[in-house]
């Protein structure tokens, strides 16, 4: 395998400070996520397309408008649905096309798997992990018509690479992504099994607190989409794991993370089956959409969720809208691609899923609203947690300053009448005399009193 160049198209500040942006309102509207849910359901059933051989089923292909489907692609769009827990009407359709997709042959290495049109009919991590997590997902093994989902789990254990990571099959040098993908599925399939515990260990066996991040290859420059993906897998395989480096990662995201930068880019490299000097070549190409894969990773954060964070990102979501098939005429945006649409549908349904309270916290309900009070802040009075805003006490200012506020009146007007010569001098001295000396008991007066709650 010949890594090439990552391809950016929004470029991904990987490790740099993002630039201060004006702090938004903390908020969530559920009526805004559910639309936003709903948009991207009538999408997905407006760009359902049949297969042209009759019989096989229908699906999606990953750039919405084109006509023919795809393996990876309508695995994906029916998993949107289950997710969301939404019916489609034509998922039996689709279920038929994937079985009749999958490959069927004497080489354990092959058998169960599936390819996807850029691989010359090899079964790949990039197909076959996708369709095995939305199958365990979907609980299709219970139904006789979906694919052989035994299968597909053996080909993904049989093709894990002996340092415990996977490339798109058995042999080809693992990378970040394909073993996450991997991993996803594994854990949905049989989270006990060996080749989970091998995978987790080659993710992060080299990661330090120094070193807390991940790129597309152990040793790349770390990006915001790799390092929040390997977080939602950890979550996945290690649910309630924490250790020092894991929090690291998410201190990293944390800080690199822009939450009005989509991260939109493509990863290529080249893959050969029969060697790294060997023919043939084909080239693969992930679309990463880093934004909702951050913002699902960061729900996930043992200390908590950073809602400042968290929130700014759904409104990026929300206000950059569904992606939208008739776009397919630019195709390098990305704009079009199922890719979008399911990356995003994952983190709105993740957001809509959240607990509002977590172990330990106290919710007081009030007539019209609800507080929930963290576990951290139990011991402090509920109105020292809410926002504060300044108000300025005219009574109180009155009742303290009362002497000062007479003596700057009586002194202008002395002043009026010396200007207009209505008083005289000796005048103006005699009318300031009185307030001075009632400023000047009050203040000592003042002093003299002990302060509240020290009284005798």
């Amino acid at each position: 395998m010949t890594n090439l160049p990552i391809t950016p198209i929004a470029a991904e500040a990987a490790a740099s400070e993002p630039a201060p942006r004006p702090a938004a309102p903390s908020v969530i509207d559920t009526a805004v996520l559910g639309a936003c849910l709903n948009d991207s359901l009538d999408i997905l059933r407006d760009s359902y397309t049949t297969n042209p051989l009759p019989g096989v089923g229908g699906g999606w292909y990953h750039e919405l408008s084109r006509p023919e489907p795809g393996t990876t692609a309508t695995a994906l769009g029916l998993l949107a649905f289950v997710e969301a827990e939404r019916p489609f009407e034509h998922f039996d359709e689709c279920l038929a096309y994937l079985t009749s997709r999958q490959i069927s042959s004497s080489d354990p290495l092959k058998d169960g798997g599936w390819s996807t049109k850029t691989s010359l009919g090899m079964p790949v991590v990039e197909a076959t992990a996708w369709i095995a997590r939305f199958l365990a997902r979907a609980r299709c093994d219970l139904r006789p018509d979906a694919p052989d989902i035994g299968r597909a789990y053996q080909w993904l254990v049989r093709n894990q690479n002996p340092d415990g990571g996977w490339g798109s099959l058995r042999g080809s040098p693992s990378r970040i992504w394909l073993t996450c993908l991997a991993l996803r599925a594994l854990t949905q399939l049989n989270p006990y099994d060996p080749a989970v515990e091998r995978g987790v260990e080659w993710l992060t066996a080299d990661r330090t607190a120094l070193r807390p991040a991940w790129g597309p290859t152990p040793n790349a420059q770390p990006t915001v989409t790799h390092t929040a993906f390997v977080l939602l897998t950890l979550a996945e395989a290690r649910p309630g794991h924490g250790d020092e480096r894991l929090l690291a990662a998410y201190d990293w995201l944390r800080g690199n993370f822009d939450t009005e930068d989509e991260h939109i880019w493509i990863e290529t490299y080249n893959v050969s089956p029969n060697g790294p000097l060997s023919k043939p070549v084909w080239r693969l190409a992930l679309w990463h959409y880093g934004l909702p894969i951050a913002l699902s990773a960061l729900l996930r954060d043992p200390r908590g969720v950073p809602g400042d964070l968290v929130s700014r990102a759904f409104r990026t979501l929300a206000e950059g809208g569904a992606p939208d098939p008739p776009w397919a005429g630019y195709p390098g945006t990305g704009r079009s691609s199922l890719w979008m649409l399911t990356w995003r549908m994952e983190a709105l349904t993740a957001v809509s899923r959240f607990p509002l309270a977590q172990p330990g916290d106290v919710l007081h309900w009030l007539p019209d609203a609800m507080v929930v009070q963290r576990a951290h802040a139990k011991g402090s009075p509920l109105p020292a947690l809410l926002p504060r805003r300044h108000r300025i006490d005219l009574a109180g200012h009155f009742r303290r300053h009362w002497t000062t506020l007479l003596l700057l009146g009586v002194c202008i007007a002395s002043l009026i009448g010396v200007v207009t010569d209505t008083w005289a001098w000796r005048d103006f001295w005699l009318s300031v005399s009185l307030p001075i000396m009632l400023s000047i008991i009050q203040e000592a007066m003042r002093r003299k009193r002990p302060p509240p709650g020290h009284e005798a």
